[in-house]
């Protein structure tokens, strides 16, 4: 919400500078729910969908709990990022044809056994369920394609024809097709996909035509709502995996991991969000496709997987908190932590601060998670690790969040 909040004065300068546009330079039409320069708000049903897709990222980070190897971490990442890809074209089909336009709430309904589909065979999804996972990918691709195909049918149509074909039928295409192809070949099916979608967007062959038509405080609201839901997914993990194991060490380690999560929330409000406000909007009154793309497709998928690889971690200290954390437990922990403040650090450059205000806060992360955290989980029991990222993490936000604080009074 604070996301959205910070744009409100952006959006009034933002309405008035459109004044001047020429009608030429104007986007395409916006549908119905949607005008230039009116602010759009996620609304009930937008959240709910969040919730599903947060539900399908942590049925695929599930596999990372006990003692996870690097093939683990490397299948969670393969079979999370098209899944997260398909979440962000429909965040921005919804952006543009508006909240509250009907069809668009269809199509998150119609998106939902999709992802659901993914979910449920993520635990083989590079094995016996592959195909199952191939489906449910060409579906959630399939969902929104009706909306942009109707757009080129009218007078002033936002996209031309072949875009809405070519960004979301043939992608769908490979993905099905490759459910029926053995072995190694599916998995080049499904490369070839997910390549041609970063290609074409990244070229302006895609959807991002219509990226002149999107509203900054929504697409930033919705992406600060995404990471409070994965946030709180982690906490409701670690207070599963407590009633599960309910004594005083495991309660300690809950409560350690309570604490490392609040900081971090912190810590993503501090750095991350005010930022996301400032570079979306003067992304949404010049047109830059790739701010936009940048901050809430590519970066977030970073932050959101140190997300999920840090809750594995905190439920497997939870489980066994009097030994020390598994080899690859204690490298979610730290590698969790370090792709949250890297994605943040990422973010906050792509949003316009300089190189310098980073080494207030930036080069402590790796050497405070690999150079503190990592050795002192080779001696302590998971409890005691957990507590001591918590101390270090949240020690480190508040002093190097000082002179920010103090600025501001």
């Amino acid at each position: 919400m604070r996301g959205s909040a910070e744009c409100r004065p952006y959006r009034k300068t933002s309405c008035a500078q459109a004044e001047e546009v020429s009608d030429a330079t104007r986007p395409g039409p916006v549908s119905q729910g949607q005008g230039q320069g009116q602010e759009q708000r996620a609304n009930w049903f937008e959240l709910f969908f969040d919730l599903v897709f947060v539900a399908t990222l942590y049925v695929m980070a599930h596999e990372l709990r006990g003692d996870p190897s690097p093939a683990d971490f490397g299948a969670f990442l393969i079979l999370f990022f098209p899944a997260w890809w398909g979440w962000v074209n429909l965040m921005m089909t919804v952006n543009v044809f508006g909240p509250a336009n009907p069809r668009a709430l269809a199509m998150l309904v119609a998106a939902v056994p999709g992802f659901g589909l993914m979910a449920a065979a993520s635990p083989e999804g590079l094995g016996d369920r592959a195909w199952a996972y191939a489906l449910g990918a060409a579906w959630v691709r399939l969902v929104h394609l009706p909306l942009w195909w109707g757009r080129t049918h009218r007078g002033e149509a936002l996209l031309p024809w072949w875009q809405p074909l070519l960004y979301g039928l043939l992608p769908a295409a490979l993905w099905a097709a490759s459910a029926a192809v053995p072995g190694a070949g599916r998995f080049v099916l499904w490369a070839v996909a997910v390549g041609l979608e970063i290609l074409l967007l990244t070229a302006g062959g895609g959807l991002s035509g219509a990226f002149g038509a999107m509203s900054a405080g929504h697409l930033v609201e919705r992406v600060g709502l995404f990471v409070v839901i994965a946030l709180g997914e982690s906490v409701l993990t670690t207070v599963t995996t407590l009633a599960d194991s309910f004594t005083p060490a495991s309660g300690t380690a809950a409560l350690a991991g309570f604490a490392t999560i609040t900081v971090l929330a912190g810590d993503y409000y501090l750095r991350g969000s005010p930022g996301a406000a400032r570079v979306l909007d003067l992304a949404e009154r010049t047109r830059a496709a790739g701010a936009i793309r940048d901050s809430v497709m590519y970066l977030p998928f970073l932050l959101l997987s140190g997300i999920a690889v840090l809750a594995a971690a905190l439920g497997t200290a939870v489980t066994e908190p009097l030994h020390t954390l598994p080899p690859g437990a204690l490298w979610a922990l730290c590698g969790g932590l370090l792709a949250f403040h890297t994605a943040n650090a990422a973010l906050s450059l792509r949003f316009g601060d300089r190189p310098r205000a980073l080494l207030s806060w930036y080069p402590l992360c790796p050497v405070l998670d690999f150079g503190v955290l990592y050795p002192a989980g080779l001696v302590l029991p998971a409890w005691a690790t957990v507590a001591v990222a918590a101390l270090l993490i949240g020690g480190h936000l508040w002093l190097t969040s000082r002179p920010r604080r103090q600025r501001r009074h």
